[in-house]
């Protein structure tokens, strides 16, 4: 691809969950149940809680730093299957019932990605490997009308950096980039990416399936 040629970002397409089974050391990687792909975006707002620190010497800017440790997402959709997001949630349901109190608790950490559409016919996509729901409940039901509307509703993220070194946050693969080539979408969405080796080692597989 010539460097100055632009291609637009044409739409949001599918997003990717797959639960978390075994959670990260300093010293391993997690592991993940299947990925399950989902047609059920319509929106995705992300936000990071990015800083720099800037050190003067001299009266001169010596160094500039950024870090950036979480990012806040909002995904808006037109619905989550219910035995998925009670497993997100960690609830736990009685004859069609889940209880919430108001002990403190941790909710399940799990991987979340997303599927984007690139004029010709390219794709990108992104993987967050460490994700939550957010405790910050923020719903609204409205009631139905004459005509007939499928009302979106907004799930709360929140993506962290692995413990384990690098501490990568999230991954991020664009078919449009020259280092793509000979590579497909469908070997990055088969299981959450959370390393450059572990990625090469996906690059570069042959056939196969299934989570880590």
């Amino acid at each position: 691809m010539d460097a100055q040629e632009i291609k637009f970002f044409e739409g949001l397409s599918d997003i990717l969950i797959a639960p978390m089974l075994t959670q990260e050391t300093t010293t391993t990687e997690p592991t993940y149940d299947a990925v399950i792909q989902l047609p059920i975006a319509t929106k995705l707002a992300i936000k990071g809680n990015g800083s720099t620190l800037e050190k003067y010497a001299s009266s001169k800017l010596f160094r500039s730093i950024s870090r950036e440790t979480k990012h806040e997402i909002g995904l808006d959709h037109v619905g989550i299957p219910v035995d998925l997001l009670d497993k997100l949630k960690d609830l736990k349901a009685s004859k069609g019932v889940t209880f919430s109190n108001t002990k403190a608790k941790q909710y399940p950490f799990f991987a979340f990605g997303f599927i984007g559409n690139i004029e010709g016919g390219a794709q990108m996509a992104v993987w967050y490997p460490k994700v939550q729901l957010s405790n910050v409940i923020d719903e609204e039901y409205v009631t139905t009308e004459a005509e007939i509307d499928i009302k979106d509703v907004t799930a709360n993220l929140v993506a962290y950096g692995l413990n384990i070194e690098p501490n990568n946050m999230f991954a991020t693969f664009n078919s449009l980039r020259d280092t793509a080539a000979g590579v497909t979408l469908d070997k990055f969405i088969k299981q959450p990416v959370i390393s450059e080796s572990q990625w090469n080692e996906l690059a570069a597989a042959t056939g196969g399936g299934g989570g880590k």
